[in-house]
């Protein structure tokens, strides 16, 4: 692992222009970022990528993905294919000094002190990961993929709409449209039935569901509790972190369906055009959006 060398604004534009030509290429990033086998993740622990990660590596589109660094390849015996691309993965790392003396701390001795006799820095790491497509000579262990019957409930998704902590309720009385309404917690969505798939049904309720996490008896968030009138800047911010947060759930669940990427060119080039003059908007919507999805964990 190595630190990165540039600076976290260097991070967030390099990041968002990957972003921008996905974009560009009609291709919505969040809309379609698993694949049948889950969200990406890496192989050795099996654990999802989290935050802007998840963002990244998802958008790769890779049939099976699941990614190593080059050491985990040798580690079990492959070689990485010549002329293979690596991927970065970013993190952020922390260290600690005593504010008067200056001495570093240990995070243990840290939590030790009174908050006021710490400084915490915060600085960017990385690591390269190939995904296992370009890794020769081992077989991969990969779960099989479960193919869903149409507009039936998913189990894994309705695990997850069950298990939300504090939920909203959820009507079905207009068979029109899918919202949510803060000042009387609710959202409602069209019945299962009327939607193209079952996927379609469990993408559109879980973008709600994450708007409901905004409410001031969850997480809380200005976008959701105050006053944001359509196309205002915080409800665009808002509708990307449900955007963002609601494929996260999608990736915890495991379903993809072609019919729910939405490839409408004004909306596309709306999004290039708000991601251009902030470059922070998709790491800071991606960091909302995560702890959204973490929200509906919680036990």
């Amino acid at each position: 692992m190595q630190k990165v060398k540039n600076s976290p604004k260097d991070i967030y534009q390099e990041i968002t222009n990957l972003i921008i030509g996905k974009l560009e290429q009609g291709f919505i990033p969040w809309r379609r970022p698993w694949s049948a086998y889950g969200a990406a993740a890496s192989y050795i622990t099996k654990k999802p990528y989290r935050g802007v990660n998840a963002l990244l590596m998802n958008m790769l589109n890779h049939e099976k993905p699941y990614y190593l660094t080059f050491k985990q390849a040798k580690e079990l015996g492959g070689t990485v294919k010549k002329g293979s691309k690596s991927v970065p993965v970013l993190y952020w790392n922390f260290y600690f000094r005593h504010a008067e003396t200056g001495k570093k701390l240990s995070e243990a001795e840290a939590r030790k002190l009174p908050s006021d006799k710490v400084k915490k820095s915060a600085f960017l790491r990385e690591y390269k990961v190939f995904n296992i497509d370009q890794v020769d000579n081992i077989e991969f262990d990969i779960p099989e993929v479960v193919i869903k019957p149409e507009n039936e409930i998913i189990d894994s998704c309705e695990s997850i709409v069950t298990g939300m902590p504090n939920a909203p309720r959820i009507r079905h009385d207009n068979a029109k449209k899918a919202f949510y309404v803060p000042s009387r917690d609710y959202i409602n969505i069209p019945p299962i039935r009327f939607f193209d798939s079952s996927e379609f049904y469990y993408d559109t309720l879980f973008h709600e569901l994450i708007h409901s996490t905004g409410h001031q008896s969850r997480l809380n968030r200005p976008e959701i509790t105050e006053h944001n009138s359509f196309g205002s800047e915080n409800y665009s911010k808002e509708e990307l972190v449900a955007e963002l947060g609601g494929s996260f759930l999608c990736g915890v669940a495991g379903i993809q369906d072609e019919r729910t990427i939405e490839n409408n060119t004004a909306y596309i080039q709306g999004w290039v055009k708000r991601l251009k003059n902030d470059k922070k908007l998709i790491i800071e919507a991606a960091a909302k959006a995560q702890k959204a999805a973490d929200f509906m964990f919680l036990m």
